[in-house]
């Protein structure tokens, strides 16, 4: 349950590290964050002060460990980049962990986690869950080319079997990982599988699609905009079915991040 066990607290860097092009992997030390943190969940962050960038960002929490978290980000606008510049031992605050959890259910065989992007960040904790459970796991992985490719040394020391696309062909696939998902549907020695999914709106749009028409169940967890993260500001709505007619919108900080794919309204 969502907030059920949430903390504010101050802590320091302790790396902020390039792992690819435009994106960093950050570690600090938030021991009561690290010890509650569920797959899916995030953290909101107040990078500086004095610098004019007065609300939090939100990040996908990465890893854990008994005392520490890491996150995963891109540089993607004035708040990410300050934060990338940001040396061992600056303080930052942090608040979560935030949002609700992917949820492992009906024994998926296998599942099959879809990253496009810095989404695979999303993703991570929940595969450390399902290898943890002895769950077969596959990794798919699109980036634009090798140079913003991520996660794939960490999903495979796990145990994960990691299929990648790239737009340009310099890594795998050559084409979208969408591709790579149809073709492993088409396979016929899948018993049950299970889609986890965290990317672009349109990426993510695409899987519930697809997945809808294979009958597969499919869980996506939405990357919108936060201002507050609490569920005050309706700032990162998202439109849900509730019925055969009716559209409510639903905080993606507090009802989400993960839904059902089936249903997000994806043409509003």
């Amino acid at each position: 349950m969502p907030y059920m066990y949430t903390y504010d607290t101050y802590t320091t860097i302790l790396s902020n590290e390039r792992v690819a092009e435009d994106h960093y992997l950050l570690r600090c030390e938030c021991i009561d964050i690290a010890q509650h943190a569920e797959p899916g969940q995030f953290i909101h962050v107040l990078i500086s002060y004095g610098t004019g960038l007065l609300l939090r960002r939100p990040f996908t929490i990465y890893t854990v460990d008994d005392r520490h978290i890491t996150m995963l980000y891109q540089i993607i606008g004035e708040g990410t980049r300050r934060l990338s510049e940001l040396p061992r031992g600056a303080s930052i605050q942090v608040l979560g962990p935030l949002g609700n959890t992917f949820d492992i259910v009906g024994n998926p065989n296998p599942a099959i986690l879809v990253g496009g992007g810095a989404g695979i960040a999303s993703l991570m904790l929940l595969a450390v869950s399902l290898r943890t459970q002895g769950i077969e796991t596959l990794g798919l992985i699109g980036a634009q080319h090798s140079e913003r490719l991520l996660s794939v040394d960490d999903l495979e020391g796990i145990g994960v079997s990691v299929h990648i696309a790239t737009d340009d062909g310099s890594v795998g696939h050559h084409g979208f990982v969408i591709d790579v998902l149809i073709d492993i549907l088409h396979k016929n020695d899948l018993n049950h599988p299970t889609i986890y999914a965290c990317g672009p709106h349109g990426m993510l749009a695409a899987v519930s699609k697809i997945t809808s028409e294979f009958g597969v169940p499919t869980q996506v967890a939405m990357e919108n905009r936060m201002g507050c993260a609490m569920g005050v500001c309706l700032g990162c709505v998202c439109p849900i079915r509730i019925g055969d007619n009716q559209i409510e919108y639903q905080r993606v900080c507090t009802e989400g991040p993960v839904f059902n794919a089936t249903e997000i309204a994806w043409e509003i």
